[in-house]
């Protein structure tokens, strides 16, 4: 990992899910990392029970840090201990699978004061990859529209992913839905990781599901 460099990590928290924070990161041993943060910033329900999740640009490769909150020094300070580490090539954002997930959207416009009228999707079944997602909208928008997008997406623990994506197809889904697919344009580097995670997760989950299935 190096010397220091600005993180933002997804903390677990009680009652909450996982929250994002920004903060400044140093190594302090092989699996173990000091991070600082500004004052009134760390909430007092931190779950050091739960994963922490971070990506982090290592001489090139992007990796992945999951791990547990192993002490609070202070309202400013936290050790994290990594259990997991790996680089994700940019090809598995490409990996999709079939998921139900709440989606929520709304038509998105630069620097628009006003606020946007939020969608919820009449389904929850979704195609999903680290890379875009294909939904059930109840209008049709143009190609090339910017849409915004909250994922909740299951854990341990549950994560509400916000990000921006570009309509790429849009067909319709019987009279008043439509089949929109979209390219996410604007996801940060931490969520984008955490819907590939769970990509992954849940294709090992149903894996299993059929494994069982076919066993009896």
């Amino acid at each position: 990992m190096g010397g220091k460099k600005s993180i933002k990590v997804y903390l677990p928290t009680k009652g909450t899910g996982s929250l994002p924070f920004e903060g400044v990161a140093m190594p302090v041993a092989a699996t173990l990392i000091k991070v600082n943060f500004l004052p009134d910033v760390l909430p007092n329900n931190i779950d050091q029970d739960g994963e922490f999740k971070l990506s982090i640009q290592v001489a090139g490769p992007t990796v992945a840090l999951h791990g547990v909150v192993k002490q609070i020094v202070n309202d400013r300070q936290l050790v994290l201990e990594v259990t997991e580490a790996y680089e994700h090539p940019q090809k598995r954002e490409h990996f999709r699978i079939d998921v139900d997930l709440p989606v929520r959207y709304w038509r998105h416009v630069e620097d628009d004061n006003g606020r946007p009228e939020i969608l919820q999707s009449p389904s929850e079944r979704v195609n999903l990859s680290g890379g875009g997602i294909f939904f059930v909208a109840e209008f049709n928008p143009a190609i090339g529209q910017q849409l915004g997008l909250e994922l909740s997406v299951p854990g341990p623990p549950r994560t509400v992913v916000r990000c921006v994506g570009r309509v790429v197809r849009s067909t319709p889904r019987g009279e008043k839905h439509w089949g929109v697919a979209l390219h996410f344009t604007d996801i940060e580097d931490e969520d984008q990781e955490v819907v590939i995670s769970y990509c992954f997760s849940e294709q090992r989950r149903q894996l299993r599901t059929k494994v069982d299935v076919v066993g009896r």
